[in-house]
């Protein structure tokens, strides 16, 4: 049968996906039982524990019940799903019950993302997850369809969107068809899990503990009854103090550990490739993920820098792309890790000729200070204010111990400054950069044309030292500069308007 023909086939008639779709929806089900465990397994503990009968067989039948009955939902919906592609979209009905159909016009597609577990891999079938203009997640799906119709609508979407960029911009160079631009290694897999923020948040709680544990070790020990314990065994109190160490360290180890496995199930063999003005990202041990992202539809780009990662001299980067209007709920791209060579390359891929100058190194010179001003605003709000709060009142309950308190003014104005020392902003004839940080940095930018509106405000504080905060509303979320001159930021905002209105390129 010709291509044609197919085609004709495929838009007469609704289709299944393979009886292997039934795996994608029993992974589904059992995420959201996960992210509710807690909705979800308590009916069911206090009906064991009521019943009567041998806990264990309770037990046994209710590990089969429950599986039993996600097996039989993920194939009723999988028996229930349908799907058709005609010559403009691609038709999607599913439900039991509550049946819903999805029409997702070509034109409204943004990106197409793949995934492959390694059930689907020996069989050549991979789950599609299409992202469209206007939503905050993906609007439909194709689970456990051919890889060749996969990469069939994959060549339309390319095609719909040459299509429009050369009607944006005649005058726009034909990209390469095919470059890549990073490969991780798998030094890089371990740099990616120790500077993961679940890591970081697991030492910063065990930190004060480290620092503790050798002065308050000993007494807790022969203070109690671990103490007969151990002499029975033979080991000394210090050695039993080395063993309590030795197993919170082996903790960390291991919760490292797992964080590491992770990056491995994740990003093992990422490759960040640039096809025809989109960049295109694989990666993953036992599920193949690829994800996509029209450069024309980036909002902004952020490089973050945590201290695992500015010990390691790296960053990672997160392109968004515009969101719902829920705030938080905007799709991105995220590469995980880069080096210092490889952060501009990827900054000058995404924004090209018309932002060339763009600089996301969080310690570069051409950064502008906000002013000085906002230390002591922020130190009046949230350090000398507190304090003389929070100190008579506790002096009437405990007395002058509630002087400690008053050392919350030098803490809150060392922090107050060091945030003020990490804001700054670089104003390009094309493009803004802003940075800031506490702990780390994060460094944002975006195109003056990409802007949908803007607001410069002034508090009281700031009409008397003529200063104004400016703040940036795009497609994916807001951003704001604080303390900034108030000429500056008028004539920001007229110049930004101006781009904005002149600009023949869309800002989507």
């Amino acid at each position: 049968m010709s291509e044609s023909n197919e085609g004709r086939r495929i838009e007469k008639r609704w289709r299944h996906t393979s009886p292997l779709a039934a795996i994608f929806y029993l992974g589904k089900i059992y995420k959201a039982i996960a992210q509710n465990a807690v909705q979800t397994f308590a009916p069911l503990f206090a009906l064991l524990v009521a019943a009567e009968g041998n806990l264990v067989g309770k037990v046994i039948f209710g590990v089969i019940a429950f599986v039993t009955i996600t097996l039989v939902s993920a194939i009723v919906r999988y028996w229930f799903f349908r799907y058709r592609v005609t010559e403009d979209s691609v038709l999607i009905r599913e439900g039991v019950f509550n049946k819903t159909q999805v029409d997702i016009k070509f034109d409204r597609i943004q990106a197409i993302n793949t995934q492959q577990n390694i059930v689907f891999r020996p069989f050549d079938l991979v789950t599609v997850m299409f992202d469209t203009a206007g939503s905050s997640k993906q609007e439909g799906h194709l689970p456990a369809i051919k890889s060749e119709l996969a990469d069939s609508l994959k060549a339309r979407i390319r095609s719909e969107r040459r299509s429009e960029t050369n009607i944006e911009n005649d005058a726009a160079e034909p990209a390469p068809d095919s470059r890549i631009l990073l490969q991780l290694t798998k030094l890089d897999m371990v740099r990616i899990g120790l500077s993961s923020g679940r890591v970081l948040i697991i030492l910063a709680l065990l930190g004060p503990l480290m620092d503790n544990i050798d002065k308050r070790i000993e007494q807790f020990v022969s203070e109690s009854d671990v103490v007969a314990i151990l002499n029975s065994a033979g080991i000394s109190v210090a050695s039993g103090a080395g063993l309590i160490i030795g197993a919170v360290l082996l903790l960390v180890a291991l919760l490292a550990g797992a964080s590491i496995a992770g990056a491995f199930l994740r990003y093992y063999r990422f490759e960040l490739r640039s096809e025809e003005a989109t960049l295109r990202s694989t990666g993953g041990l036992l599920t193949r993920h690829e994800h996509s992202i029209n450069l024309a539809k980036i909002q902004s780009l952020r490089a973050i820098q945590n201290p695992a990662l500015r010990l390691f001299r790296r960053y990672r980067l997160r392109a968004k792309q515009a969101s719902s209007g829920k705030s938080g709920k905007g799709k991105q791209f995220d590469v995980p890790i880069c080096n210092a060579e490889q952060l501009p390359q990827l900054s000058n891929e995404v924004f090209g000729a018309e932002f060339a100058s763009v600089d996301l190194e969080p310690r570069s010179e051409s950064f502008q200070p906000i002013a000085m001003s906002y230390i002591r605003s922020r130190f009046l709000v949230f350090g000398l204010l507190p304090a003389m709060v929070t100190t008579p009142l506790f002096y009437f309950l405990i007395g002058k111990i509630a002087f400690v308190l008053l050392a919350w003014l030098p803490i809150s104005a060392l922090a107050v400054w060091h945030h003020h020392r990490k804001f700054g902003f670089v104003i390009a004839d094309n493009g803004v950069v802003l940075r800031r940080g506490f702990i780390g940095y994060q460094t944002v930018a975006f195109l003056h044309r990409k802007v949908q509106r803007i607001n410069v405000t002034q508090t009281p504080l700031q009409e008397r030292k003529g200063l104004a905060t400016i703040r940036f509303y795009l497609a994916s979320g807001s951003l704001r500069l604080p303390y900034v001159d108030h000429t500056v930021a008028k004539d920001l905002r007229d110049y930004i308007l101006y781009k904005v209105e002149s600009s023949q390129l869309a800002w989507h």
